[in-house]
């Protein structure tokens, strides 16, 4: 009997679970901090580097995709296909000096093919989230004129990329990367001023939805310098440049009512539709390795991002955003590669420091975290289950201000089987 092979399955999965949006969260909490520039960027979570704290810029395997670097496709073996779909859960703390909440959410991270066309030649596709938004703040007022008004400003939505990606490997060991990538999504905000005390009153809202369809590139370049003993030395570099994303817009304007929890249209005032874009800053990125093959990896990251050239909407400049830097250390072992199930596991462990994209009231909203994760290999297979779990602080109670505590699960699937290849016997 033919045995099904197990890529087949991975996909069918990866199809169910991204119907009918592929990087729509089930949210039940936000971050206050998504209101700024596009919202909670690097979002896209593999918990093979999410587990050595974000390090990919000089990591290469033949098992998995490394979108971090596109370089990396160079190690995919010629007559493999790769398959790497992936989740992430993640449990939400968001604290002031005074109140407290917690929530999780829940999202798909990835899913990315890679394949050859030829020995030097290697080719990867997928879609991966790149930004979400999603804020709520209500403030209570009186007027001596309408009495108890509320405002109420939301946020909502956020940018995927779906991406072609390859690497080319003119010499051994020395391999360059690109990804062409198609950014979509989009943003709604909204500002309403509702009179809760009233049922004479009427509610006003004003609406801005931004459409984005965009395409952006980034490089990649990787070179490894195999030692005497069998090591190898390992460095990545990384560029996205400074680009534009053009922006369909719709302001409209609008009175309602509120009747049993359900709005109900009274008067709409204005709908406006223009045209303009957002401003994405500049991004390199720089790592350094030191692995033996089969044994154990480690790894430095840096990686810089140009957010003072954020412009939102061409001209609109926000000055709580900041150039910041992220370093991440990590590293993976695997204790004998043809030991016993958990002497072939792979064991990961990493730290990174974030200084932070935002300022307000005087303070960086920097970020820290640490992160361990398994590999645990299916037998008889070449596919791996990958597992990471990582500890995030951003932000402070200090100077009134907000302070999150991310714990998150991370669950990927990295499947490796042999297709190009020509059968000897029929």
């Amino acid at each position: 009997m033919h045995k099904i092979r197990i890529i087949y399955l991975f996909v069918f999965v990866a199809i169910i679970a991204s119907f009918p949006n592929i990087a729509q969260a089930q949210t039940s909490i936000s971050s206050p901090y998504s209101r700024f520039g596009i919202g909670n960027v690097n979002i896209f979570n593999n918990p093979i580097n999410n587990a050595m704290g974000g390090v990919g810029y000089g990591f290469q395997r033949n098992n998995s995709i490394n979108y971090m670097n596109p370089a990396s496709y160079a190690g995919i073996d010629t007559t493999s296909l790769v398959f790497d779909i992936g989740f992430y859960s993640e449990w939400l703390s968001i604290k002031t000096d005074k109140y407290k909440s917690t929530g999780n959410n829940t999202s798909l991270s990835h899913i990315l093919i890679g394949f050859p066309v030829g020995s030097k030649l290697k080719f990867a596709l997928g879609i991966m989230p790149l930004s979400s938004v999603n804020f709520t703040t209500i403030k209570d007022s009186i007027s001596p004129e309408t009495g108890k008004y509320r405002e109420t400003y939301t946020a909502d939505g956020g940018l995927n990329k779906a991406a072609l990606g390859f690497a080319y490997e003119p010499i051994k060991n020395l391999s360059f990367g690109v990804n062409f990538e198609y950014v979509f999504g989009n943003y709604y905000k909204a500002s309403t001023i509702s009179f809760p005390d009233s049922s004479y009153m009427f509610s006003s809202r004003v609406e801005n939805n931004y459409h984005v369809r965009a395409f952006n590139l980034s490089f990649g370049v990787q070179y490894f310098q195999p030692l005497k003993n069998g090591d190898r030395l390992g460095v990545g570099i990384v560029y996205d440049y400074l680009s534009k994303f053009p922006t369909d817009n719709i302001l409209s304007s609008y009175t309602f009512t509120t009747s049993a929890g359900l709005e109900y249209l009274k008067d709409s005032i204005l709908e406006v539709k223009t045209n303009n874009s957002i401003t994405y800053p500049s991004i390199i990125g720089l790592g350094f390795s030191y692995e033996r093959p089969n044994k154990f990896f480690f790894g430095i990251d840096g990686r810089y991002e140009t957010w003072s050239d954020f412009l939102f909407q061409k001209n609109y400049q926000n000055n709580n955003l900041v150039n910041n830097l992220k370093i991440s250390v990590g590293g993976e072992w695997k204790p004998d590669a043809y030991g016993s199930f958990f002497k072939k596991s792979i064991y990961r462990f990493g730290f990174f420091y974030d200084d932070g994209m935002l300022e307000l009231n005087n303070t960086r909203i920097n970020q820290y975290g640490i992160s361990c994760g398994f590999g645990f290999p299916i037998k008889k297979s070449n596919t791996m289950i990958n597992l990471s779990l990582e500890y995030i602080k951003r932000g402070t109670t200090q100077n009134n201000l907000i302070q999150e505590d991310y714990f998150r699960l991370g669950l990927s699937f990295s499947a490796k089987d042999l297709w190009f290849f020509k059968r000897k016997y029929q």
